[in-house]
């Protein structure tokens, strides 16, 4: 299968900057079908600011144009302000829903990330619902994991074919850099819509201070086996490994790995594309002369990573510079959180967010894999 691409736009970005300070990070797509697509991505002042909210847009069009629909959490009940990351997912019948966490705000002068630790503010990881098809969202359900208030949960509600819910989460370091054990990814799960969740499943742990940032998942449409992939760096060290993946056989109770892509790269995703095959999609920022989102081709079948096709899908105009401002792990942060959706056309729409002449915008790209 080979991988070629089509076309690039621009999902959204600030339509007059000469008026306000507005950027956006952290998309994600789906296909509601008929050409109708939502993308669900994070609207704020700047990269870490307090007025951060997660936004929708969207398609009618199959991705050529996209329209930013209206503010849909209202976060007024609160007593502090609250920076939300949010992905959508279609549970079918027209129920939406929106996974993902927040920032507690307490100190408006305070940085989500502290640049000499690497630690964070105090999160909650959340849920919304819409049972309109997104014309109307109900309030915030909290949801509790073993990490309390430093959980990582950026990736989207994946449904399996049995009808649970998955999402992989991992652990935050705490704002003095202080961790609660040996790092490692879960798996959060519901059997039962959202009512209940447990988080007993662990999906890639590779040494006692390594991260699995930025986990996605996906399930392959022939095998129904569930794929993991995350971004892994010792916080220790400062070592930098390639992204890691895990599978299981069993709707994603237990894991078998981590094994090595054999890609250094940072924030990942996986999407499956047909039979036992995955696309595979890094952000590569580091270790490379020639930066910019990967595309990989995955043949699963034989149970290896092995890889048919690759290309880069994107590459940015600019230099890659460390910002001294943020800790080293973050220190590259200048685009990121590729994702793709399967359109019912069978071509491939991409996502990612990238900072373009110091402007936060949401990039896509489209695909034909074939």
């Amino acid at each position: 299968m080979k991988i070629s691409k089509l076309s690039e736009g621009v999902l959204w970005t600030n339509p007059k900057p000469v008026l306000r300070s507005r950027h956006s990070f952290f998309p994600y797509a789906i296909d509601l079908g008929n050409g109708t697509l939502l993308a669900s991505h994070v609207i704020g002042e700047a990269f870490e600011s307090v007025d951060q909210t997660t936004r929708m847009s969207k398609s009618s069009d199959g991705g050529k144009t996209w329209e930013l629909l209206p503010e849909m959490y209202d976060k007024s009940i609160y007593g502090v302000p609250v920076s939300d990351y949010l992905k959508v997912t279609d549970t079918g019948g027209g129920r939406l829903i929106l996974f993902g966490y927040e920032f507690i705000r307490n100190d408006p002068e305070k940085e989500i990330g502290n640049p000499v630790t690497g630690g964070l503010l105090e999160s909650r990881i959340i849920l919304i619902r819409s049972s309109d098809g997104g014309k109307s969202w109900g309030p915030a359900e909290e949801i509790p994991c073993r990490w309390g208030g430093h959980a990582e949960a950026s990736a989207p509600i994946t449904v399996l074919k049995n009808g649970s819910w998955i999402s992989p989460i991992t652990e935050f370091a705490k704002w003095d850099g202080s961790i609660s054990g040996p790092l490692c990814g879960r798996m959060l799960r519901s059997d039962d819509c959202g009512r209940t969740w447990n988080d007993d499943a662990v999906t890639i742990a590779l040494g006692e201070h390594v991260t699995a940032f930025e986990q996605r998942a996906c399930q392959l449409e022939h095998s129904g086996r569930v794929v993991v992939i995350a971004w892994n760096e010792d916080l220790k060290t400062g070592e930098r490994y390639n992204n890691h993946y895990a599978v299981s056989c069993d709707d994603a109770k237990t894991f078998d790995g981590p094994f090595d892509t054999g890609v250094r790269g940072q924030a990942s995703s996986v999407c499956a594309i047909g039979g036992d095959y995955l696309l595979a999609l890094h952000a590569v920022r580091r270790d490379t002369e020639r930066p910019g989102v990967y595309a990989y081709v995955v043949n699963l079948k034989n149970g290896a990573w092995d890889i048919e096709d690759e290309c880069i899908v994107w590459e940015p105009n600019f230099p890659m510079v460390k910002d001294e401002n943020k800790a080293e792990v973050f220190a590259f942060l200048k685009f990121g959180q590729p994702g793709a959706v399967k359109l019912a056309d069978g071509h491939i729409l991409t996502t990612h967010w990238a900072i373009i002449n110091g402007q936060g915008m949401i990039v896509t790209t489209k695909l034909k894999i074939g």
